[in-house]
């Protein structure tokens, strides 16, 4: 029962920081789009970023491979339920190896929700929420060898977006509230937080958004 109010109340205070930051975007001049605009109602949305970087010294070699750092920007699948809220799925993955052995991946999938307000023609503040089920392996201390763990996380975080043109999006990711749980049977439950704004909460990404209805229509023509 004591997880349990726990995982509420990070929930409640995840959602409270994105509406919060939806807020301070409307004080800036930001708005949301009505229904009966022009909008990306009804079309879908692809996100990710890839992540690889390798370091080679005298005494070995070391190298993570993944979405992004630490799995911090998953690769997304989302549907718009009107002009500024979108829904969906997405997957995260991160990989570290030293001297060509592998000593952690993670893996994380899960539901996201992401609402925006338009700060102008070309640029956005979007508030995004993650509910992510996690799972891996890591390099035991104990034993020298790989051991599975699962855990869940929950996060939300802002974003800044500039729109490209042909429903192309670059996004900057800038903050972090999050809370990623993991254990594995030998050890108990392994909690990590983090809040606020850093280089560790920092990541890029790019978007597409995809109307498969103008498709269809000109495909009738």
């Amino acid at each position: 029962m004591k997880n349990l109010n726990k995982t509420a109340f990070s929930i409640a205070v995840a959602g409270m920081s994105v509406f919060s930051g939806q807020m301070k975007a409307q004080f800036l001049g930001g708005r949301r789009l009505k229904n009966d605009e022009e909008g990306p109602k009804g079309q879908f949305m692809m996100y990710g970023s890839f992540d690889y970087s390798k370091t080679n010294s005298p005494s070995g070699s070391s190298s993570s491979t993944g979405t992004s750092a630490n799995a911090g920007v998953p690769l997304g699948v989302g549907y718009f339920i009107n002009n500024n809220d979108v829904i969906g799925v997405n997957y995260a993955y991160a990989q570290n190896v030293t001297d060509h052995k592998t000593i952690y991946k993670q893996n994380e999938a899960g539901i996201w929700y992401s609402p925006s307000v338009t700060l102008g023609k070309y640029f956005a503040l979007i508030g995004q929420v993650d509910a992510h089920y996690v799972w891996g392996q890591k390099l035991s201390d104990a034993s020298a060898s790989m051991e599975n763990f699962n855990g869940y996380r929950l996060r939300a975080y802002p974003l800044f977006a500039i729109f490209l043109g042909g429903g192309w999006a670059l996004k900057f990711k800038f903050a972090e509230l999050s809370m990623l749980q993991t254990k594995t049977k030998q050890e108990g439950w392994t909690k990590t937080y983090v809040a606020g704004i850093s280089a560790s909460t920092f990541g890029v990404g790019i978007s597409k958004n995809i109307d498969f209805r103008k498709k269809s229509e000109s495909n009738d023509h």
